[in-house]
């Protein structure tokens, strides 16, 4: 899974738009992937590469770790408004999150209204290209993009080593296919609605690495396709005095060299 759309929130950083940072993995060699959850997977993966207009409401909760080891969840809901290539809404409202993201093609506005500040950068390409960008030059991940990627099939079998099919299994009162996909940090797993065009209910993400294992989960509330959207719902609209900051690159990790 390309972990840089997820990542452990971090409440203290100011403008931290998308999510914390990310714990990056690295691994060149190819999955052992189970035949019914490939075939799965390219069938969600297919039916999403043309998905052009679309709405998507997701509710995501994640972990916090008390130094005792005790956990605290926080909840978010989010609205994802896309019309590819170019322009994406992304409106987050949560527990201590109140956040709005525009991409209009040229611009990459993000404004916090808790603080009532905002940002700006030039987009770069598309909304994949966009969001790679804040990942690799600001350390920023953004919770939920995974599902606006153009290859989900991609995105989800990098950097693991297995995946799984579990069964079929219960999430609410619906039954879906239970995938389980094996990492080296994270694991995650997805549950797919049992049809021809199989589409994301839910997602588990669990940090393998960190103090007390926490999850992040994601469940997708509702996905309106082939939405007639107004040019005009992709430009920012910043409340009054509205204060412009700015956001800084992060400094590369500067590797040692060996000592003779």
């Amino acid at each position: 899974m390309n972990i840089r759309f997820h990542a452990l929130l971090t409440r203290a950083f100011l403008l931290a738009v998308f999510a914390s940072p990310v714990l990056a993995q690295q691994s060149n060699s190819v999955p052992a992937i189970d035949p019914q959850a490939d075939a799965i997977l390219h069938s969600w993966a297919d039916a999403a590469a043309h998905r052009t207009a679309a709405v998507i409401r997701i509710f995501d909760t994640i972990d916090e770790v008390q130094p005792d080891g005790s956990k605290l969840q926080f909840a978010n809901l989010r609205t994802f408004s896309i019309q590819r290539p170019e322009w994406l809404k992304v409106e987050t409202s949560g527990d201590e999150d109140a956040r709005t993201i525009w991409m209009d093609g040229k611009t990459l506005t993000v404004l916090d209204r808790n603080s009532n500040v905002y940002a700006q950068l030039p987009m770069v390409g598309t909304i994949d290209q966009s969001i790679d960008l804040l990942q690799k030059k600001y350390n920023m991940g953004m919770p939920g993009a995974d599902l606006l990627t153009g290859n989900l099939y991609a995105t989800m079998t990098e950097n693991c080593s297995a995946v799984d099919y579990i069964g079929v299994g219960y999430v609410g009162e619906e039954q879906y296919h239970h995938l389980a996909f094996i990492g080296g940090p994270i694991d995650w797993q997805l549950w797919l609605s049992v049809d021809a065009k199989p589409t994301l209910r839910k997602m588990v993400i669990t940090y393998k690495q960190l103090h007390g294992e926490p999850q992040y989960t994601m469940n997708v509330l509702k996905v309106e396709e082939g939405i007639a959207f107004d040019e005009s719902a992709f430009f920012p609209v910043l409340p009054a005095g509205a204060e412009k900051i700015e956001i800084r690159p992060v400094e590369p990790v500067q590797q040692k060299e060996d000592t003779p």
